[in-house]
């Protein structure tokens, strides 16, 4: 019924115009062609819901066709009911009525069945069109290592949040859910994986290649870190959009070319000796972990959850950082009067924020812009109330990481913000929709 009414609406312009302009409202001062263009988002919005809805009817049915069939086979053919027989024979049904490979197959069969059987929270806003089915991947996927008395817990942890959250947010959350509820599992795994770290070469067409590197959380941000260091010292270096992964390889190469070729140009070099500032590797990890009194997952800024033992080596590697604060306990922001954020309070609301301050941007916060929500007020810096959210000072409260995009979202492209009293930031676009954010809750709080 709903995709009917999509696809009418899509298809006859007038009839969209009538629905649209009719859900307005005669005091709307919007333009007709926002108007429109909101009405063809919400479409858009329908679609992914009716896709939901279809992606849960279908895990149903592949888990109880699935189960029928392999009933079936071993009553018609005995000897398929030893050895897995009927199972493989459901599954190469099911392929062959669907145009799958067995493996494509396999892995349906069991996502369906772990749905259907161990997530009942899941099921059901994948059912009433809440999360979609990437969603609910993300979640049967990440779970399917914790026992079955586990699974209500890790629904309990995450499920709230998830119907706004992004796939990449959903999985951090699952991660550190699914770390904490089994510390001793995932110590387990990441020292299993440690034996598989690697570096490998694939061909690709075109004249390309790929070089795929498997290392362990905090290896691959200290590369990364220092490719990026490298990279802006290049003079070939794109200041670009999208052009980070870009001058990362240009970095690497002329890293290995220095390396190979003593003659080559390495005055970029220096960045990589002990005198430079070493690359910083954030780890947040709560004090009773630390001591070793819990095994609560620590935070990797950039990454995401790593097991307790590792954020608790990276830790005793790593230096104190001195945040001052007023007699309540709040952090005091010295600096407001200035345009410029002082190193601490950079530090402060990069560890406050941990990504870019857009609504589902996950571009780590020590990779943005440290940008005033409210804008500073240049001609006059010392008029407003520090504490009021409209006073556009320096302060860790108005400030606020934004990658590049979407900091220039904000000051050039129609996008505005605006800071409430419970520090949450709304966002409204051109179309006149308002998104809000808010600082993550800290990773490792209890």
């Amino acid at each position: 019924m709903l995709l009917s009414l999509v696809q009418q609406l899509s298809r006859d312009e007038g009839l969209l115009r009538a629905w649209a302009l009719a859900g307005e409202g005669a005091a709307s001062s919007r333009p007709e062609s926002v108007v429109l263009a909101d009405a063809r988002l919400a479409l858009v919005q329908a679609c992914a819901r009716v896709e939901a809805v279809a992606a849960a009817v279908k895990a149903e049915l592949v888990a109880s066709a699935y189960g029928q069939i392999t009933t079936a086979t071993a009553e018609a053919v005995p000897d398929a009911a030893r050895g897995g027989g009927a199972e493989a024979s459901a599954r190469a049904e099911m392929a062959l009525a669907l145009r799958m490979t067995e493996r494509g197959t396999a892995a349906m069969v069991d996502g369906a069945l772990l749905l259907t059987t161990r997530h009942p929270g899941t099921r059901w806003l994948l059912t009433e069109g809440h999360l979609s089915p990437a969603h609910a991947r993300v979640i049967v996927d990440e779970a399917s290592v914790l026992a079955d008395e586990d699974v209500p817990a890790l629904e309990a942890a995450v499920l709230r949040r998830a119907p706004e959250r992004t796939v990449s947010e959903l999985r951090r959350d699952v991660r550190r859910a699914v770390a904490k509820l089994d510390p001793r599992g995932a110590a387990e795994r990441h020292a299993a994986a440690v034996q598989q770290r690697s570096v490998r070469v694939t061909p690709l067409p075109d004249g390309m290649a790929e070089i795929r590197a498997l290392l362990t959380a905090d290896e691959a941000q200290v590369v990364c870190g220092a490719l990026d260091r490298i990279a802006r010292d290049l003079p070939t270096a794109d200041r670009g959009f999208g052009a980070r992964a870009g001058s990362r390889a240009d970095a690497l190469v002329a890293v290995c070319s220095v390396l190979l070729d003593p003659t080559a140009d390495g005055d970029f070099l220096p960045a990589l000796t002990r005198t430079a500032a070493p690359v910083a590797v954030q780890v947040q990890i709560s004090a009773a972990t630390l001591l070793g009194l819990a095994e609560d997952p620590a935070h990797l800024v950039g990454h995401g959850p790593i097991p307790a033992d590792l954020g608790r080596l990276l830790a005793s590697d790593g230096t104190w950082q001195l945040a001052i604060t007023d007699p309540e306990g709040r952090l005091l922001d010295l600096h407001r009067l200035r345009y410029q954020p002082t190193a601490a309070q950079r530090a402060r609301v990069t560890a406050l924020w941990l990504h870019c301050g857009h609504p589902t941007c996950s571009v780590p916060a020590s990779r943005c812009d440290v940008d005033h929500t409210v804008p500073f007020n240049h001609e006059a810096p010392g008029t407003g109330d520090p504490d009021d959210p409209g006073g556009g000072h320096t302060t860790c409260r108005n400030l606020c990481p934004r990658c590049r995009l979407h900091h220039n979202l904000k000051t050039w492209w129609g996008w505005t913000t605006t800071l409430l009293p419970d520090g949450t930031i709304a966002h409204r676009t051109p179309l006149g929709r308002v998104y809000e954010a808010r600082p993550e809750p800290q990773p490792c709080a209890a």
